[in-house]
């Protein structure tokens, strides 16, 4: 089951729902067969938007920014504008503006990130589906997002795709101001499909595992903030070692009409794998709370 949620800014929707490809069409074709795929759709049909060409604009809100179970002491919510454009055979680009809308510290609401995005996304038969994404991220300099050492990314992904649970495994390999970090995920999720296809709830179990260069590098940032002086080489020590960082549960659900798409996402991040951060007046070790943020996203496609 394929269905292309227009925009997800957190990473654990990441990777679309998908299912068998259909053959691709022209920006022409898809203008004149649009409806008729729209209204012929059955609940075991693709979203009938995947092997067309079209542009999309709309907004997502989210909640709060937790990243691998992670986030900054202070609140840190999302509203992001955007634009892209989707061609039928799977290619695709993304551009997106963050808003954070709370004043802190003499800090008035501002953008916080800009993300330029592109990626394939391609099926193979009737089960299978692979695809490569690419994001450049443009953070603000006072940020205090714990990924605001992250300058870009690259993510591959596959998933198979059936009636029952579907698996989706991906590996995402992100490029910070000093460091690199590696990540490993694996989803579980099943998709009902109701209402002719146009309501789906998916809810879905997620694993996730890598370093922690970017958190260390998110301590040495807001450290140095603090007193411009200070000389910190590490704060997470083994910000290198490759370990389960956090467990997600999540529902979804999406509602088309027409040429526009509803999405929310609930998410319960459980983190795991404390680590010891050395700060320059004492050593502790992490303390870890799970968390819970949603997701809004409107879409005309």
């Amino acid at each position: 089951m394929k269905l292309l949620v227009c925009s997800i800014v957190y990473m654990f929707m990441l990777i679309p729902h998908v299912g068998a490809q259909a053959l691709p069409v022209t920006v022409q074709q898809a203008g004149n067969q649009k409806q008729t795929a729209i209204d012929s759709m059955d609940d075991d049909q693709d979203d009938p938007y995947d092997s067309m060409s079209f542009f999309m604009y709309g907004v997502n809100y989210l909640s709060n920014n937790v990243f691998l179970g992670r986030s900054d002491t202070m609140l840190i919510p999302y509203i992001s504008p955007y634009v892209g454009y989707h061609l039928g055979f799977g290619l695709f680009a993304k551009a997106m503006v963050s808003y954070d809308p709370i004043s802190r510290g003499g800090y008035s609401g501002h953008i916080d990130l800009t993300t330029i995005e592109g990626g394939y996304d391609h099926g193979f038969g009737d089960h299978f589906n692979t695809g490569i994404l690419f994001d450049k991220y443009f953070y603000d300099k006072n940020s205090i997002n714990v990924k605001s050492s992250s300058q870009g990314s690259g993510t591959v992904y596959g998933q198979y795709s059936n009636k029952w649970i579907e698996p989706t495994a991906s590996f995402m390999t992100t490029i910070n101001e000093n460091s690199m970090d590696y990540n490993t995920s694996l989803l579980l999720d099943h998709n009902f499909a109701l209402a002719d296809n146009t309501l789906n709830i998916i809810p879905g179990a997620a694993m996730f595992a890598g370093t922690q260069n970017y958190y260390d590098e998110y301590f040495k940032k807001r450290l140095k903030k603090k007193d411009k002086k200070v000389k910190v080489d590490k704060v997470i020590d083994d910000a290198k070692k490759y370990k389960p960082l956090d467990y997600e549960f999540s529902t979804q659900a999406t509602y088309r009409v027409n040429k526009w798409l509803f999405s929310f996402t609930a998410t319960y991040a459980i983190p795991v794998s404390p680590s010891v951060i050395k700060l320059p007046t004492e050593t502790r070790t992490e303390k870890l709370t799970n968390k819970f943020f949603v997701e809004l996203d409107i879409c005309h496609r």
